[in-house]
């Protein structure tokens, strides 16, 4: 398969942080992907010139990564893996090769949370894991680009509230310490529903909050509990996991 580098960068990088190793299906014009951590899980696909339909195993994101990055701005580059074989990662006459492996980290738990996705589906996202979601309303993800700054104003390992407020028709989050610098920055949200919520997540959560395509989502959750955010146009589900990591 083929695929622009700015595109494979947006695309490798989008998983969030904590993920060193990816398990990809090439097919149908498309590589997907799934990652499943104690943070968050997610799904993604993005547009791609598949000639050999497949399964694609990057034992290293961060030595691909690195490769990638060298590569001229306008580079084509090729993926080419036959099964239990080795990676090859080719833009022109440059090329990495990389060993496969058998146990993907970031891959390991994707069995039981598609079971999960399949069963929210089921309950037209009622509920997850037989807790209910009461709480829904739709966000435009550009609105979310002001959540990119968090870390930088207040600092790093910062845990990040969310709370969601039907009467003000927005989500709210906000992050710091008790004496030092503070931020909330409020999302509105559209055919708002439910009773207010609130619940914490980890630092990580602006990082995976940016990788969302552009577009808009719709939020599912409930106090203290998971938060789901499923794009309304792209094959694209994140599921972000509060700070008990249940």
């Amino acid at each position: 398969m083929s695929i622009g580098k700015s595109s494979l960068i947006s695309f490798l990088t989008g998983f969030g942080p904590g993920v060193g190793d990816l398990r990809l299906k090439a097919g149908q014009m498309s590589l997907s992907g799934t990652v499943a951590l104690p943070t968050h899980m997610l799904h993604t696909r993005i547009s791609a010139t598949v000639e050999d339909n497949g399964e694609i195993i990057i034992a290293d994101l961060a030595k691909v990564l690195t490769f990638i990055k060298t590569l001229p701005q306008d580079a084509l580059i090729s993926l080419w893996q036959p099964k239990n074989s080795t990676l090859r990662v080719i833009s022109g006459k440059t090329e990495l090769t990389l060993p496969t492996t058998d146990y993907v980290a970031s891959h390991k738990n994707v069995s039981k949370a598609m079971a999960l996705v399949s069963d929210a589906e089921t309950h037209h996202w009622k509920s997850w894991a037989g807790k209910a979601l009461d709480c829904y309303g739709k966000i435009q993800v550009a609105d979310l680009a002001q959540l990119k700054s968090v870390e930088k104003v207040v600092g790093k390992d910062t845990p990040v509230t969310m709370e969601f407020d039907p009467s003000e028709q927005h989500v709210e989050f906000s992050a710091g310490n008790r004496g030092g610098a503070q931020m909330s920055i409020c999302v509105d949200m559209e055919d708002c529903d439910g009773e207010a919520a609130k619940s914490y997540y980890g630092a990580w959560l602006p990082k995976v909050l940016h990788m969302i395509p552009s577009g808009a989502v719709e939020l599912y959750t409930s106090d203290d509990y998971v938060a789901i955010f499923r794009h309304t146009e792209k094959d694209h589900l994140l599921l972000v996991m509060d700070k008990r990591g249940e």
